[in-house]
């Protein structure tokens, strides 16, 4: 009887070859981490648009035109409603875990930060939603800086020049990175036209690496992807 000899792989061959293995998977696992985190925000960065913009319409049936009249003007009026008690008004669109009726109030401890990692804050009305989101909400923060338009307003930078105020949205909560244009959006209140993505009117000029990020929604949303 004539025994077949077997080629098997040598040890050191075996090694190698789960060396290469594991170069190739510490190359590619952060990347497609890194993606898969991306298109959270960007469904993220699209379910608050769409929420906010519902909220608004459905404000339209009892606070009538957007921006005319004192539920519109008034930031407690409008955040809380007639009688403060949130049974109607913006807060009253929303199922929350948490309200903070300050105009100081906070997402979170954490400081947020820019697209190029220096550290900023996020002040105003804020909500937690039951799914997550936190939305911060200030009447005062409708300047270039912000995005809505691209310097001093003019005539032309309608949205500027109208904007009531700016929502602050981030998409996931306290879960990092707690950054603009990663997954905190900011949206203008525009009088008689509703929300709109900052950076509608600025083409998103800021939304590069190395930028401030405020401006990104409106290329996010557009492009339906984060790649700067």
């Amino acid at each position: 009887m004539k025994f077949r000899k077997f080629h098997a792989f040598t040890m050191a061959e075996v090694l190698v070859t789960l060396v290469i293995i594991g170069v190739i998977a510490a190359m590619t696992i952060p990347t497609l981490n890194m993606n898969t985190k991306n298109n959270e925000h960007v469904a993220g960065c699209l379910k608050a648009y769409s929420s906010l913009s519902q909220a608004i319409d459905r404000m339209k049936i009892d606070y009538g035109p957007i921006g005319l009249g004192k539920k519109w003007n008034d930031p407690n009026i409008f955040w809380k409603g007639t009688n403060g008690d949130h049974k109607e008004g913006f807060v009253a669109q929303f199922n929350t875990a948490r309200i903070d009726d300050s105009s100081t109030a906070q997402c979170y401890d954490e400081a947020p930060k820019y697209l190029n990692n220096t550290v900023d804050e996020i002040k105003g009305y804020t909500i937690v939603t039951t799914d997550g989101m936190c939305i911060s909400f200030a009447t005062d923060k409708c300047d270039a800086k912000k995005g809505f338009a691209d310097g001093t307003p003019t005539p032309s930078d309608k949205h500027l020049t109208n904007c009531m105020g700016r929502f602050a949205v981030d998409v996931n909560g306290s879960k990092g990175p707690n950054m603009y244009g990663r997954d905190i959006f900011f949206f203008g209140l525009i009088k008689g036209v509703g929300v709109l993505p900052a950076g509608n009117d600025n083409n998103s000029a800021n939304c590069v690496k190395g930028g401030h990020g405020i401006d990104c929604a409106a290329k996010v949303i557009k492009e339906k992807k984060i790649n700067f």
